[in-house]
């Protein structure tokens, strides 16, 4: 049996804009501004995943990779080995379940799975059907909620060590 080749999807082409903005980026990979703006003009035209993308590369957001259940919603743990035996590998399910920080590393873990079983975790109906699985991608954004300030207090009687003192936020 031959295998297929996946079908190059084809790009639309940039804007103006869009390609000037690209190009700024490519030219200052570390300039933070030029990814944020770029992942605003993004946002705009209705592309939440390539904007997430950016502002993951700037530092101001993170974007994790989950594989949930669209049956109940449930999140895969990922693979465990068993407690009993060391040998049995177990696929757990839960509200939080287990994160991906590259796209890759879960691509890499759906593969070692043997796809062409027609089940994720498991054989026959002791798995999940692969059309029952998706792909979640999570972005969390660095918001800065409030600065505290430090304070140290006098050496203590305890071996002369100086107490901190973390302020509480007022308002």
């Amino acid at each position: 049996m031959a295998k297929r080749k996946a079908k190059a999807r084809a790009a639309a082409p940039m804007s103006p804009d869009e390609a000037g903005l690209v190009a700024f980026v490519q030219a200052n990979p570390d300039d933070t501004t030029a990814r944020a703006a770029l992942a605003d003009w993004l946002d705009e035209h209705d592309r939440p995943l390539d904007a997430a993308k950016q502002r993951d590369a700037a530092g101001l957001s993170e974007v994790y990779y989950k594989l949930r259940r669209k049956s109940d919603g449930l999140f895969s743990e990922g693979r465990e080995q068993s407690r009993g035996t060391g040998i049995d590998i177990v696929y757990r399910w839960s509200t939080k379940g287990k994160s991906w920080r590259r796209l890759e590393d879960l691509r890499a873990h759906l593969a070692a799975l043997r796809p062409w079983n027609r089940t994720y975790g498991g054989r026959g109906k002791a798995g999940t059907p692969w059309t029952d699985l998706e792909v979640v991608v999570v972005e969390v954004r660095a918001v800065v909620l409030a600065h505290l300030p430090i304070a140290f207090g006098k050496p203590g009687q305890d071996r002369g060590t100086k107490s901190i003192v973390i302020g509480e936020p007022t308002g």
